[in-house]
């Protein structure tokens, strides 16, 4: 897949699943919803040449987002290394980013992508809540769910149309995250 069709199927992929998306940089594309900020990072490359820490969290723009997504063909070794040059920040320079680091690669890339966002929206699930209704029984604790998100959007994983939602117990703090397939 070429770089910009690339680019083109992170961007609408993400409108598609109520992002707002500014393209940064031809590698680097910024998404928010409600209060989540999330940052995509296309790179060809498959290692992430040493730079000072700083200059990684400037780089990315890691200080303003809540996600930092990388999508390459060795995407797990490139967050590794992200994650090891925040360490090095926290150490050299007592700075502690506050960032989920995760890792999509590009041979599986439809799949492992709307897996990421649903595990990003799973997390971070206050700051993208679009509902709040009581909506069954946890099964952990038996007190009441709330349903706190709901979008309707075109899965890859289930090959069509489906309805999301994530629940949340505030009892035992429980998330769980269903995809209800609609006929």
């Amino acid at each position: 897949m070429s770089f910009r069709k690339l680019r083109n199927y992170v961007t609408l992929t993400l409108l598609d699943r109520g992002f707002e998306v500014e393209n940064i940089r031809e590698d680097l594309i910024k998404a928010f919803q409600k209060d989540l900020k999330v940052n995509v990072w296309i790179s060809y490359k498959d290692y992430l040449e040493w730079f000072d820490p700083l200059t990684i969290i400037e780089m990315f723009d890691l200080m303003n987002v809540d996600a930092f997504i990388v999508i390459a063909y060795r995407a797990s070794f490139l967050a590794d290394e992200i994650l090891h040059s925040l360490d090095r920040a926290r150490y050299w320079y007592d700075i502690f980013i506050d960032v989920k680091v995760y890792s999509v690669d590009i041979s599986i890339l439809e799949k492992a992508f709307e897996e990421v966002i649903n595990n990003i929206l799973t997390t971070f699930i206050e700051k993208v809540s679009n509902v709040y209704k009581i909506e069954g029984i946890c099964p952990s604790c038996l007190n009441n769910l709330i349903l706190l998100y709901t979008w309707e959007f075109n899965s890859k994983i289930l090959e069509g149309k489906v309805i999301e939602k994530i629940y949340k117990c505030d009892s035992c703090r429980i998330k769980i995250h269903r995809l209800e397939k609609v006929s």
